[in-house]
């Protein structure tokens, strides 16, 4: 991964979490969520961390490598659910830091929340809102997942195209990425797919746009190809 603006080489250093204190980190949003716990998963691997991966809807096999395991139940199509409620208590009880994708988008790049998402367990400590700038000066219609919800919070036609100002909104928006966040828990925001220097620096005045008392984090990333672990990949 590369983080624009930052010294940091990797996410979970930028954050700023702490391991040792049971992190539940859920990762809500389009454009990179999957990308992003793998991302973390590896980090935590090399630091010899032990970690779970889990979701609240469903998500596609993860191998967790030797210090992480996957959660969940396979379905017909292949996809992992999440466990019973017995499985989740016994892994919050142990302390590790647990990774969970808490949102669907159809593998598009930006989406706005039906009424029944996203689904954050109460245990959840971070948030991390993610928001694919693919998106930008796209249609609605052809590049969000949920476009009518997303042109009803923005006020606008589903064949409009996105705009900076629109990311903004959906970004910061109690109806968007910040929707159901616990105001205890610490929300970060990753704008991702920022595959070079151009198109970051036609989107970094978004930084400024962006601060505010409720997002404790904004990040400008590009998922570089990152090869998983491959000690262990059963779901359990």
């Amino acid at each position: 991964m590369k983080i624009y603006d930052s010294s940091a080489d990797d996410l979970w250093t930028a954050l700023n979490i702490s391991s040792e204190m049971g992190p539940v980190l859920s990762v809500v949003g389009a454009g990179g969520k999957s990308s992003v716990i793998r991302h973390l998963s590896n980090v935590l691997n090399h630091r010899k961390v032990r970690h779970y991966i889990g979701t609240t809807t469903h998500m596609w096999p993860m191998d967790g490598g030797l210090y992480g395991k996957q959660i969940g139940t396979v379905d017909k199509d292949g996809k992992v659910g999440p466990p019973c409620e017995e499985v989740w208590s016994k892994i919050f009880s142990e302390g590790c830091p647990v990774l969970i994708e808490a949102d669907g988008s159809k593998g598009l790049p930006c989406k706005v929340p039906e009424a029944w998402e996203p689904v954050l367990r109460k245990e959840t400590t971070h948030v991390l809102g993610v928001i694919g700038v693919s998106c930008l000066d796209k249609e609605i219609s052809k590049i969000c997942h949920r476009p009518e919800c997303v042109a009803k919070l923005l006020n606008c036609r589903q064949e409009d195209r996105l705009k900076p100002e629109h990311l903004v909104e959906i970004i910061k928006s109690k109806d968007g990425l910040y929707k159901n966040v616990d105001t205890s828990w610490k929300y970060h925001v990753i704008l991702n797919q920022v595959d070079d220097e151009h198109i970051y620096h036609k989107i970094m005045k978004m930084k400024e746009s962006l601060k505010s008392e409720t997002i404790d984090g904004i990040w400008f990333t590009h998922m570089l190809h990152e090869i998983e672990n491959t000690d262990n990949g059963d779901v359990v």
